[in-house]
C-alpha cells in the first residue's frame, strides 16, 4: 500500500443524523489521514448509508460537523460548496451511468460541465481515466454492453475525471462475483498507490475490507454509534468486544 501521510483529509466531529424523529447514528467521530483507505462497516441497518450521505453533503446532520481539511462541509441543498465538491469523487452503489451515453461521454460529462477545457484535452483526459481502470477499449460502448464489473470501473473512471483528492465507494462489491470483486479491490489499491488518493469505502464485505483497508470503523445498529475502530485484522484478532470479534470473524452478531 502507499506510504501514508499524517495530515487529516476528513474529520467527523460528533455526528448525529437521522430522518424525521428517528435517530439513525449518534455521536460519531473519527479522523481519516490523507492517503488512507478507510472502511465504514457494519450490519444492515447500522447507519452506514446515513453516515455516507452526511459526509458527501446529501443529508444535513442533526448535530456535529464534517471537515475536509480546514473547510466545513455544508449540505448541498443549502450551500453547494464547489470548492469541496470538486475534491470529492463518488462511486455510487449502482454506478449511476447514463444509459443513453457512451462510456467516454459519461466520463467526459463532469469535465464538460465543470471545466473550460477544450474538446481535445477532454478527450485525452477521458482516455487516460479509462486506461487507469482498464477500459480504454470500451470507450464507444453503451453501459448496457458492459458487464457489472466493467460498469463499476466505468463509473470509477467518471469519479476520477476531475482528479479528486478523496474517493467514496458505496458498497462497491454489490452484485459482483468474487473474482470481479477482487479485481475491483486491486483497482482501488492501484489508484491509492499511484495517485495517493484518500479512499473511503462503505461496505459490509469482510474479504474486501481485509484486502484494502488500512483502518475501519464498525457501526452498531443497537448503540447507533461507532463501537470499534482500527486495522480490520486487529479488530478481528484483538478486540475485547464480542460483537466486534463476531462481526470481523464472520459470525454475525
Amino acid at each position: 500500500m502507499a506510504e501514508k501521510q499524517s495530515v487529516s483529509a476528513i474529520s467527523a466531529r460528533n455526528i448525529s443524523a437521522g430522518y424525521a424523529e428517528q435517530i439513525v447514528i449518534r455521536d460519531i467521530s473519527f479522523e481519516i489521514p490523507k492517503g488512507e483507505v478507510f472502511a465504514i462497516m457494519g450490519r444492515s441497518g447500522c447507519g452506514k448509508t446515513t453516515l455516507f450521505k452526511v459526509m458527501v453533503g446529501l443529508l444535513k446532520p442533526l448535530k456535529g460537523e464534517i471537515y475536509y481539511g480546514a473547510s466545513k462541509m455544508e449540505p448541498i441543498s443549502e450551500n453547494p460548496q464547489l470548492g469541496i465538491l470538486r475534491k470529492l469523487g463518488v462511486l455510487f452503489q449502482g454506478g449511476a451511468l447514463f444509459s443513453s451515453m457512451t462510456i467516454a461521454d459519461n466520463v467526459a460529462l463532469p469535465l464538460r460541465q465543470l471545466t473550460s477545457l477544450s474538446k481535445d484535452v477532454i478527450k485525452e483526459l477521458v482516455y487516460l481515466k479509462l486506461d487507469l481502470v482498464g477500459l480504454s477499449d470500451s470507450a464507444r460502448k453503451l453501459p448496457d454492453e458492459l458487464s457489472g464489473g466493467m460498469k463499476k470501473r466505468a463509473a470509477l473512471a467518471r469519479a476520477l475525471a476531475l482528479d479528486p483528492e478523496i474517493l467514496f465507494f458505496d458498497e462497491p462489491s454489490t452484485g459482483l462475483d468474487p473474482l470481479t470483486s477482487a479485481e475491483l479491490d486491486q483497482t482501488i489499491l492501484n489508484i491509492n498507490s499511484s495517485i495517493r488518493t484518500t479512499i473511503v469505502v462503505i461496505t459490509h464485505e469482510l474479504r474486501s475490507a481485509f484486502a484494502i483497508a488500512d483502518r475501519a470503523i464498525l457501526l452498531d445498529p443497537v448503540d447507533k454509534t461507532v463501537i470499534a475502530q482500527g486495522p480490520p485484522q486487529e479488530l478481528r484478532d484483538c478486540s475485547t468486544d464480542q460483537r466486534v470479534r463476531n462481526f470481523f470473524q464472520g459470525h454475525g452478531g
